[in-house]
């Protein structure tokens, strides 16, 4: 080849390059904006190891990529991730506390208007009042609008369940403690185990065959049926917690495909168009029956004084400031940390329930209690160590049915 032959010479084809001096051009590698060069000369040497830093630096690339893509899939991922991991856990936790102390306000609010309102009045009224505040919660979170249904029937499903749940949670509340009350209630996660071998086909160790026999063991502790002491309306709490796991079950069907403030909004819209067309069914019909639950759910609407307008608004501000406090702490926490926290209700439910109406657990609930919990707990811990992602971000949490 003569001397000068690519001299002033276009090609797409350079000249031939030993290694060594290929390998001194600079290399320039575009990383979030930055441009980093590396020096001219630096890997001369040819013995010098072989360029990483774009396989480096490309990973690093795919590894963020691929971070945004999970938080823009599930919200819990991107709450408090420019804080310490500590701080950000224990707030979540704070914020779970929030709500187990709130929550149980609520519970004993409607059940000193049980005796004068209809159940399906009060729903109606407290979904009224929460609107505003889960609206302004979804716009806080960014996800008011637009809509991310996923699956109408799923949405409608999860919603319904959820009515159901807390429509006869309630009825159950208007003849029975609160602290049994809750305690039957928190056997949900039993019944999500069971009804996830049925309808998502997850198989069930022996672990958590135990933990269900414990549970049910505890609930009918609680409940005693064939006993003289037994009352009906336990069964309408049992079956708050079958409801509020049919919700669940179609909320890990909808998965990612909608979001927290969707699901509340529409649950809430569900709660108001349910009570109206219940208070609709009802109205003028009588019974005779003295039982506190029928009476709750046959009573016709009246009109609500000033104080019990005070106490309906009350309801609707606690149920908003207790959703809110429940999505932070899935926000910021693992939800197999902090939904342990969730049975920090049942001792406010235990207090309340004897500073305001002046009763306490008799010994065979404080049984019942401790084997439902105990069951819960193993539950939790058993889908936690197996890495499912239903648990490990949204948890088996009982409270957000309230």
């Amino acid at each position: 080849m003569r001397p000068g032959h690519w001299a002033g010479r276009r090609t797409a084809n350079p000249p031939f390059q030993p290694p060594a001096e290929r390998r001194a051009r600079p290399t320039r590698l575009l990383a979030e904006n930055r441009s980093l060069v590396t020096a001219p000369g630096r890997f001369a040497t040819p013995l010098s190891p072989p360029d990483k830093t774009g396989d480096s630096i490309r990973g690093e690339m795919e590894r963020r990529q691929g971070k945004d893509t999970m938080t823009a899939a599930d919200p819990n991922l991107s709450a408090g991730a420019d804080q310490p991991e500590g701080a950000t856990t224990l707030t979540g936790i704070l914020f779970l506390l929030l709500a187990t102390t709130i929550f149980p306000i609520q519970d004993v609010i409607i059940k000193s208007l049980s005796s004068e309102f209809a159940v399906h009045q009060i729903v109606f009224w407290r979904s009224v009042f929460a609107l505003p505040i889960a609206a302004a919660m979804a716009l806080y979170e960014g996800s008011l609008w637009p809509w991310k249904i996923g699956s109408w029937p799923l949405q409608l499903t999860r919603a319904v369940a959820a009515f159901s749940s807390y429509l006869v949670y309630y009825m159950a509340l208007a003849a029975i403690g609160l602290a049994e009350t809750a305690a039957i209630t928190f056997s949900t996660p039993i019944f999500v185990t069971l009804l996830a071998a049925v309808f998502l086909g997850e198989k069930i160790g022996l672990w958590r065959w135990l933990a269900v026999f414990l549970g049910m063991a505890g609930v009918l502790v609680i409940v005693q049926p064939g006993a003289s002491v037994f009352e009906p309306a336990a069964l309408l709490a049992l079956a708050a917690a079958l409801f509020y796991a049919i919700s669940i079950i179609a909320t890990r069907r909808l998965g990612n495909r909608t979001n927290g403030g969707t699901m509340t909004l529409v649950t809430l819209l569900v709660y108001i168009v349910g009570g109206t067309v219940l208070g609709l069914v009802f109205s003028g019909l009588e019974t005779a029956s003295p039982h506190p639950s029928l009476a709750f759910l046959y009573r016709d609407w009246i009109a609500p004084a000033p104080m019990d307008w005070l106490a309906l608004a009350a309801l609707g501000v606690t149920s908003g400031i207790g959703f809110f406090a429940l999505s932070q702490a899935y926000r910021m926490a693992e939800a197999s940390v902090v939904t342990p926290f969730e049975y920090t209700y049942l001792p406010w439910a235990v207090l309340w329930g004897y500073l305001v109406f002046g009763v306490l657990p008799v010994m065979s609930t404080w049984i019942g209690l401790t084997l439902i919990v105990g069951s819960g707990l193993l539950i939790l811990f058993r889908e936690t160590m197996r890495g499912r992602r239903i648990v490990r971000r949204r948890g088996l949490g009982v409270m957000r049915q309230r």
